[in-house]
C-alpha cells in the first residue's frame, strides 16, 4: 500500500514538475525524476529525524527553511 501511495504521489510530483517547467518556472532542462527523488527524500529525512528525536513538532520548524534551500536548487534563475 505505501508503494503504490508513494507511486501515485510520484506521478503527481512530476506532473506538477512539467507544469511548471512549461511556464517557465523552473528550468526546462531540470531532472524531472531526482527532483521528486530529492523532495521526497526531504520529507522521509524530516519524518525519520523527528521520530528518532521524539518531537514531531520539530518539522513544523524545519520543514519551511529546508523547503526554502530545496526550492533554491530547482527554481529557474
Amino acid at each position: 500500500m505505501i508503494q503504490t501511495l508513494i507511486k501515485h504521489y510520484r506521478e503527481r510530483l512530476h506532473r506538477l514538475i512539467d507544469k511548471a517547467k512549461k511556464s517557465g518556472e523552473l528550468s526546462s532542462t531540470l531532472d524531472n525524476q531526482a527532483t521528486v527523488t530529492l523532495f521526497i527524500g526531504t520529507i522521509q529525512g524530516l519524518v525519520m529525524q523527528s521520530l528518532l528525536a521524539g518531537d514531531m513538532e520539530g518539522i513544523r520548524h524545519d520543514a519551511p527553511r529546508v523547503f526554502k534551500i530545496y526550492r533554491c536548487g530547482i527554481e529557474n534563475s
